[in-house]
């Protein structure tokens, strides 16, 4: 009796142990392999990110901007060219990505890819690496190039959107690195002198200073302020704390309409308008431009700011917020997407930079969203607009931007950050038609808006040049 007792106890535990077994085969054949690759320290997984092959991105004319180069079983990204590095920016195993690398990471890694079960346990048997997909952008190496040969020295930023329909041409901030090199000179770009690794085109917020002009002309035209009444004072400076704030380029104590203080950027005449305008005129412009507003590119996180959206003009802060020198700044995108809207009859395009993708082995497929341009003033206005900004290039402080045979308007202008200043220059050109393009450039430690004026010129005469197929100049 005693033995048969044993005898049971010992099926118990056997079934019980077999039972426990059971359990843990089903478990790692269904749930387990998954949580086991998702572990950050699974050598396979490790092995298999490693070998990812990312698809390749190339300019709009297809131009191999950056590729992935795989030998020996070791894979390596490769970028071209230089002028394309701060657009790019970067793809690292070790320290991930930026720029289009990190906004379109899910594209080009082919983690968006559906797999099916099958294929995926075959890819791991055979060893085959992930292959992404490539994606071609809307920026335009040749463009691209002239802007990063115009900026070269400089520390700032400058966007070239084309017109109407928001194609991102040019994108470039200096300093940059070289994302080639980027492991091995990793510790010594964190701590580089300028912040290579901060994309101003996008994420840098700035004092707007006098390139606020723009939308101040708009809403007094609003509220029918004659832009050819003369002002006396005009080219006087206007105190602000410890600023003096003065027109951008010298001027003697002459007498200037409200559109000639615009094209020499003077602020005397804008002080003089505000209490006419009126601080709900102007909050309304604000928001109908949508310069309190980070605008965005498709893919791209929110850039850092300390700009409440919900910033509103008050009796107390008009004075220094309408003269573009309070708590409200802008991004070089906002200022280029108010250029483009202006040349396009006060509508702005939404930009965008993915342009189609191609999946291994696959054709070329549209994957840009349309998306409805944005009515920031009325056809009436915006051409008023055009025309002063015209007249800053035909005789104000923009004339540097101007070119043999292109139609170009802009504003040049300072602005006005700690106890240095900045070079603002946003402009258009038009090619014909309803194609032009806008853009915006930042000189960050600059007081020449005339060098930032420059700057534009070749970046829109190389716009044209490619949006129209001609030889740059």
């Amino acid at each position: 009796m005693g033995f048969s007792r044993e005898i049971n106890r010992l099926l118990v535990g056997l079934l019980f142990m077999f039972g426990i077994v059971a359990l843990s085969a089903a478990y790692w054949s269904i749930t387990g392999p998954d949580t086991i690759l998702r572990r950050a320290d699974n050598p396979r997984r490790v092995e298999a990110e490693r070998a990812i092959e990312r698809g390749a991105l190339v300019d709009r004319n297809d131009h191999v901007l950056a590729y992935t180069e795989s030998a020996d079983g070791i894979v390596t990204r490769r970028y071209r060219y230089p002028a394309m590095y701060s657009a790019l920016g970067y793809y690292s195993y070790r320290y991930g990505s930026s720029g289009i690398e990190g906004a379109y990471d899910a594209l080009l890694s082919g983690t968006d890819q559906v797999t099916s079960t099958g294929d995926a346990l075959l890819n791991g048997l055979m060893h085959r690496p992930q292959v992404g997909s490539d994606a071609r952008l809307t920026l335009d190496l040749e463009v691209q190039e002239a802007v990063a040969a115009a900026l070269a020295g400089q520390t700032g930023a400058v966007i070239v959107i084309g017109v109407p329909n928001g194609e991102v041409l040019a994108l470039a901030s200096l300093p940059t690195y070289d994302p080639n090199t980027l492991d091995e000179n990793w510790d010594a770009l964190i701590g580089a002198p300028g912040n290579p690794f901060f994309n101003r085109a996008l994420q840098g917020q700035y004092q707007p200073g006098a390139a606020l002009q723009t939308p101040l002309l708009a809403a007094a035209m609003l509220v029918n302020i004659p832009l050819e009444t003369v002002d006396a004072s005009a080219t006087q400076p206007v105190p602000l704390g410890d600023l003096n704030l003065a027109c951008a380029v010298r001027l003697p104590e002459i007498e200037l309409t409200l559109s000639e203080a615009y094209a020499f950027a003077c602020p005397r005449a804008f002080a003089d308008i505000l209490d006419p305008i009126g601080v709900d005129t102007l909050n309304t412009v604000l928001m109908t431009f949508r310069l309190n507003e980070s605008p965005l590119l498709a893919g791209f996180e929110p850039p850092p700011t300390s700009t409440p959206s919900t910033l509103r003009l008050t009796p107390d802060n008009l004075l220094e917020t309408a003269l573009g020198q309070g708590q409200f700044t802008v991004t070089p995108l906002s200022m280029a997407l108010m250029a483009a809207g202006i040349v396009n009859d006060g509508n702005a395009p939404q930009p965008y930079l993915l342009q189609q993708s191609r999946q291994p082995d696959g054709a070329w497929i549209d994957v840009r969203t349309a998306r409805a341009s944005l009515p920031i003033t009325t056809t009436n206005s915006a051409r008023r607009l055009q025309d002063l900004m015209r007249g800053a290039v035909a005789f104000g402080a923009a004339q540097n931007a101007g070119r043999p045979g292109i139609d170009i308007g802009g504003h040049a202008s300072i602005a006005y950050s700690g106890e240095g200043s900045q070079a603002w220059f946003v402009g258009f050109a038009t090619f014909g038609g309803a194609n032009g393009a806008a853009v915006a450039v930042i000189l960050e430690n600059s007081d020449d808006p005339g060098r930032a004026a420059d700057i534009g010129g070749t970046a829109l005469a190389a716009a044209q040049a490619a949006l129209l197929g001609q030889p740059s100049s």
